[in-house]
């Protein structure tokens, strides 16, 4: 006889346990069980049967892992939190008393210090693995470097997410890593590509931020309290990796100066550019159609010469404001701009009202691009292009010197299109920047040559007819049989447009549809309908880009 099995020893009822459960299990509150869960990279499940997960019960509950709440049994910190709450209680109890100065040695001598690298260590086993998970953790640093020092959020905490960003934003610069920018009613979104791995993220803008109150700071505190230790892990690597002390020393602005280091201590990406470039490739390619000419080779070559052309790309990239030297009026974000030309190659100065010590005033000579965001500029340079501040930005995501002609002071910018959008089949693509102009100034060229050509041959076509009607009346035909061939002369031409191959195509879908099952037909008759749907849209956008350039004209 086989052995009964116990109810709730097996399938969802083992597999799953409820929050109550794993709270009496660990013997810790509830703040510090989402503390923990937070810290660990632990999150609630969704049974497929909450009934049999529950064990028979529908009331509702939130779910975990049992494996889970087993692995967070043998946590370390569990054993800090006990003791920091030994610890505020002896605290609370001191202050009560009045004695003042045993609390102040019991803060300072007393209280339970604690580490999160073991569990960064645990949940990012490799670098790479820490690089796909930084998305979150810059955005995150980023808006708490601009809030404002309280009760709740500490001036020592602002300070440190300020320096972490500083300085890996000055390694994105350094290794000139930046590949995106986009300016956006949220703030700047950013992408860079580090070891292969492309990190976005959004930095706000330099406004004074309110403090929200329907916002609980006591969950984003404990994952920023997470992502500084990891952001710190990272930029210790990052660092190494350029042969850079870390942490590195701030200048008198408070601002890192990596290009004050000493000439060992760098890594210029230029000098590795050229030493690993496209010979590589070439002598790999080269040594393979020496070989046997096989597919497989001639997949390697056409990978080889993929990776050439994207290395090309970057390099060209990295190197696009190498020959400029920039120049940014006050009113311009100077942060931004700063970041976004040092990480293309270029050079930069700022009016000396904004930072301290700017690296060359506005009269130098070398000067040949001012960034200036007023209506209207005096006192001009001829030597200088003023452009707005989203010239810089439209340059990184066209990878190319846009004209500045386009973006001049005071005049109406070109459209500033989103380069994290990528255009399926059927959707409505803005026109490019010098897409637009190139092609306006052939619609018009083709407009006017349409229109001479149309009443050059309107004139013709009326003579000719003419003739053709005079040479029928003397012949005694009347004006109906006249018009009757010409009809048919018409229809015969119009049925005449379709070929043999277009037939058989229409006859094949025709055959495809009638052979479809009904629910095949009600599926099809769905995406045709959508399709249509997304036909029409795209249509009226196009007859509201025409509408707009007749009515500018």
């Amino acid at each position: 006889m086989a052995k009964i099995q116990k109810k709730g020893k097996k399938g969802n009822a083992a597999n799953f346990i409820t929050r109550q459960q794993a709270l009496k299990k660990l013997q810790i509150s509830l703040a510090d069980f989402r503390r923990l869960c937070i810290l660990k990279g632990i999150y609630p499940r969704e049974p497929r049967n909450k009934k049999k997960a529950n064990k028979g019960s529908t009331a509702p509950a939130t779910f975990y892992y049992t494996k889970d709440i087993q692995y967070l049994l043998h946590e370390p910190l569990l054993n800090k939190f006990r003791e920091y709450k030994t610890f505020a209680r002896k605290l609370n109890k001191v202050l009560h008393k009045g004695e003042y100065s045993t609390a102040k040695s019991l803060e300072e001598n007393h209280r339970p210090i604690y580490s999160l690298d073991h569990i960064v260590k645990e949940r990012y086993p490799s670098f790479v693995d820490a690089l796909r998970d930084m998305d979150d953790a810059i955005s995150m640093l980023y808006l708490f470097s601009k809030m404002p020092a309280d009760n709740k959020i500490k001036a020592d905490m602002v300070k440190n997410c300020q320096r972490l960003i500083a300085e890996f934003q000055a390694y994105v610069a350094k290794s000139r890593s930046l590949r995106k920018v986009f300016y956006s009613i949220k703030g700047i979104y950013y992408q860079a590509e580090i070891k292969g791995q492309t990190i976005t993220w959004i930095v706000p803008y330099q406004f004074s931020q309110d403090v929200p109150t329907d916002v609980d700071f006591r969950v984003m505190l404990t994952f920023l309290e997470f992502y500084t230790t990891l952001m710190g892990f990272v930029n210790f690597r990052l660092y190494n990796e350029l042969n850079i002390t870390y942490p590195p020393k701030l200048d008198d602005t408070g601002s890192l100066n990596l290009n004050a280091l000493p000439s060992s201590m760098r890594n210029d990406p230029e000098d590795a550019a050229q030493e690993t470039t496209l010979d590589e490739f070439k002598a790999v390619a080269s040594k393979n159609t020496e070989g046997e000419e096989d597919a497989d080779e001639s997949e390697d070559v056409a990978t080889l010469r993929k990776i050439q052309e994207h290395s090309q790309v970057v390099s060209s990239l990295q190197n696009l404001f190498s020959k400029c030297v920039f120049f940014l009026s006050r009113e311009t974000p100077r942060y931004a701009l700063e970041f976004m030309i040092t990480s293309c190659g270029g050079q930069v100065s700022w009016d000396a009202t904004v930072g301290a010590n700017p690296p060359y005033a506005e009269s130098d000579e070398r000067i040949t691009h001012q960034i200036s965001d007023r209506p209207k500029v005096n006192n001009r340079v001829l030597s200088r292009a003023y452009v707005q501040p989203q010239w810089v930005a439209d340059c990184i995501n066209a990878r190319k010197i846009l004209r500045p002609s386009l973006y001049e002071p005071g005049s109406t910018l070109p459209p500033h299109l989103s380069p994290f959008v990528e255009a399926k089949e059927g959707d409505y693509v803005p026109e490019g920047i010098d897409e637009d102009e190139e092609e306006a100034e052939e619609g018009e060229e083709e407009e006017e040559e349409v229109e001479g050509g149309a009443t050059a041959a309107a004139v013709e076509n009326g003579e000719d007819e003419y003739e053709r009607e005079l040479k029928a009346e003397a012949a005694g035909v009347t004006f109906s049989e006249y018009q009757q061939p010409e009809e048919g002369k018409k229809k015969s031409a119009k049925g005449k447009k379709r070929s043999a191959a277009d037939v058989e195509e229409e006859e094949r879908k025709e055959m495809a549809h009638v052979m479809m099952s009904n629910k095949q037909r009600k599926l099809y008759e769905k995406m045709k309908y959508s399709n249509q749907q997304k036909a029409d849209e795209v249509a009226k956008l196009e007859r509201k880009k025409k509408a707009l350039k007749k009515a500018k004209k």
